[in-house]
């Protein structure tokens, strides 16, 4: 064990002839979040962890641009995992461990870039739509009560009214007739407002009164 106190690295070696195999159960590194609440001895042994993995980091960098000599002795887990580093005949591999967990998903996060940062490669994400989650439906604006018109909005429902078929009534509205004034209109007033025409004037009246029980 490479021993820190408030987490170790664990290294456990077996070997055959000249073949070794290096097993390493690195402690893990210590988020900035994760460490507000420690005391100062806690906050030590983290920057330690950090300098310990930045180490490790920092060698297979240098392994992978085959340029200049890793820097092993930077950390004592660095230093007892030199002769990988050394050897054109060594193989390397990270192995990362993650959780479903919803709650433990900046951790996860946490340790693919940390696998992708020894690999040398960047992490992309696939942005995908929860089909299962119902969309949010977007809420109409509530129809304004005929009651609660301007002459201008009296005038506007006119010129709609009836498929449009009243729109040249329109300006025959008389001046100051807002919503309330209107609700006071006899069938007949309408029929007047049309010229005569019984058909469209009716057809005014009742769909005034439609738009009254919205």
């Amino acid at each position: 064990l490479i021993h820190l106190r408030r987490g170790s690295h664990a290294v456990f070696r077996i070997t055959k002839g000249d073949a070794t195999l290096t097993l390493v159960d690195c402690a893990g590194s210590e988020r900035r979040e994760d460490s507000t609440q420690h005391d100062a001895r806690s906050r030590k042994d983290a920057a330690e962890i950090n300098s310990t993995i930045f180490a490790l980091k920092e060698c297979f960098r240098v392994m992978r641009s085959s340029k200049g000599q890793p820097p092993y002795r930077e950390s004592l887990l660095t230093r007892v995992l030199s002769d990988s580093f050394g050897s054109d005949e060594a193989m390397v591999v990270a192995i990362g461990t993650v959780s479903p967990s919803a709650k433990d998903t900046e951790h996860s996060i946490g340790t693919l870039r940390a696998l992708q940062q020894l690999q040398g490669t960047q992490m992309i994400f696939d942005e995908r739509e929860d089909v299962g989650k119902p969309k949010q439906e977007v809420e109409k604006p509530k129809e304004v009560h005929p009651k609660a018109w301007s002459e201008a909005e009296v005038r506007q429902w006119v010129e709609e009214a009836a498929a449009g078929r009243a729109k040249q009534f329109a300006a025959a509205v008389s001046k100051g007739t807002d919503g309330k004034n209107l609700l006071r209109w006899p069938n007949q007033r309408f029929v007047q407002l049309c010229g005569g025409d019984e058909d469209l004037g009716n057809k005014l009246y009742q769909e005034l009164r439609v738009k009254m029980r919205l």
